[in-house]
């Protein structure tokens, strides 16, 4: 044979394949919540086109997850394949709400939180199911993929199955990652893990419960609807929204739109839970990365600018097409994602310009909104960024005390009322919030706190002219 015969092997081998119960085992160390691994089931349900995914979970008589679609539903074949594990090219293209990326979400996914996963779809009115049993592979050693009949289904999930036409039901059972969170007993602990479920979900697809990817779109854990979500408050009239761009990368478009939120106390207690909730609002600003109109990465800077107090209300949505996973180095569990470096510097002058808003609505809101009003403290500004805050001299109220004016009952009280509600707590949060120092109180005079303290001690009755005999403080 040629050296250069095409059919001579370059290299003498042999095809050695993973042990399947080892390789299950590292496959479930991924990382998953539980909230991105019924996020990541709910992208499968999208990619059939289902518009209504029905979380359905209980804690008796056996645990139990289940997630059921209305989507296209799979026969033998397709079932079989989308439960090999790299089902789907990662290289593969993708379009439009083809959430799908590596062929491993659905078994990976699932595996994560339980050690039985069964998948059973319709399609064309004929049922068929397939599962991933860990225990009998275990015991097998090998990938064993069971093919269970309708008496080994889980009878509530069938019965909500029964009569349709097409749709996929994924069940977890056997929930030993899921039933370890937190503490209780099971009930509590599903409960517990649902409910942070929900508002993960209610957030990565706000924008399909919305209605603005693929028209009505639903989803229900346990018969409840999630809530309505817009971490950008768009059409606030207190809001902004700045100019959106547009950038090519690698043949496809990139959306990149900025937005202001409103001072959080110009917020309702409803548009404060529509946007995510008022600790949201100070943890949660910064880019939002979308994959298909799903969301990947909630917030945080991409190290292009340091976080402070200042930039919390700033949130940019960025649009990215499935085509430019590998450019953004999307991961398994879709739950990272990294700019490309030829973006960096277009995400850097828009970051400059939104944060630049954010800081003047704090800042305007840190300063005296009516100048009319005389403010009865006064900011000092010192060397290195300092700041001192002290009563105002100039006030009429000081002024009065300082003439001797306040003498009628009640004036005292009155003036620390008024000392009190006018403390300036909102600038000196922004101020320490970014790193800047507060200034020392100057040192009195000794000769001043002596006087001082006589004439305190002269006012209360006690020890009179007998000051240094007298447990003050000061010497």
């Amino acid at each position: 044979m040629h050296a250069t015969d095409p059919q001579e092997p370059k290299s003498s081998g042999l095809e050695l394949p993973p042990v399947a119960p080892m390789l299950m085992q590292s496959l479930r160390a991924l990382g998953y919540t539980s909230s991105a691994a019924l996020a990541d089931l709910v992208d499968n349900s999208i990619t059939a086109g289902s518009r209504i995914v029905a979380i359905r979970f209980a804690a008796a008589p056996d645990p139990f997850v289940a997630v059921l679609d209305d989507g296209a539903g799979m026969d033998e074949a397709e079932l079989v394949a989308a439960m090999r594990f790299g089902s789907r090219d990662p290289r593969g293209t993708r379009s439009g709400v083809d959430l799908g990326r590596f062929g491993l979400g659905l078994k990976t996914a699932s595996l994560s939180q339980c050690r039985r996963l069964t998948v059973v779809s319709i399609k064309g009115g004929r049922m068929v199911a397939a599962a991933w049993d860990l225990d009998e592979c275990d015991r097998r050693c090998t990938w064993w993929l069971d093919r269970p009949d309708e008496a080994a289904i889980h009878p509530g999930v069938l019965a909500i199955l029964a009569g349709r036409n097409c749709g996929t039901a994924v069940i977890w059972q056997e929930l030993d990652r899921l039933l370890a969170i937190g503490s209780g007993e099971n009930q509590s602990r599903l409960d517990m893990a649902m409910e942070g479920a929900a508002d993960y979900l209610a957030l990565s697809f706000h924008r399909f419960l919305s209605g603005e990817i693929v028209g009505a779109f639903d989803i229900t854990i346990n018969d409840r609807p999630l809530p309505r979500l817009d971490p950008f408050l768009d059409g606030h009239p207190r809001g902004q929204a700045l100019h959106r761009e547009t950038f090519r990368v690698d043949g496809h478009e990139v959306v990149v739109a900025p937005f202001v939120l409103p001072f959080p106390s110009r917020l309702k207690g409803t548009e404060l839970d529509r946007a995510g909730g008022r600790e949201n609002l100070k943890t949660t600003h910064g880019f939002y990365v979308y994959r298909g109109g799903r969301l990947v990465v909630a917030g945080g800077w991409f190290r292009i600018v340091p976080p402070d107090e200042l930039v919390c209300l700033a949130r940019i949505r960025v649009d990215v097409p499935v085509e430019l996973d590998h450019i953004w180095k999307v991961d398994v569990r879709k739950t990272m994602a990294e700019p490309p470096p030829a973006l960096r510097p277009h995400l850097k002058r828009i970051v400059g310009a939104v944060t630049a808003r954010s800081r003047k609505v704090y800042t305007h809101r840190g300063s005296q909104v009516d100048a009319t009003r005389v403010p009865l403290w006064a900011r000092h500004e010192l060397r290195g960024g300092a700041a001192a805050w002290r009563i105002n001299r100039d006030h009429p109220v000081v002024m009065a005390l300082a003439m001797g004016g306040l003498q009628e009952a009640g004036d005292a009280e009155r003036l620390w009322k008024l000392l009190e509600r006018s403390l300036p707590l909102h600038d000196i949060h922004i101020h320490i919030s970014n790193d800047l120092p507060v200034a020392d109180p100057e040192a009195e005079p000794e000769e001043e706190l002596e006087e001082l303290a006589r004439r305190l001690i002269e006012a209360f009755g006690t020890c009179p002219n007998k000051l240094p005999e007298c447990s003050t403080g000061f010497t």
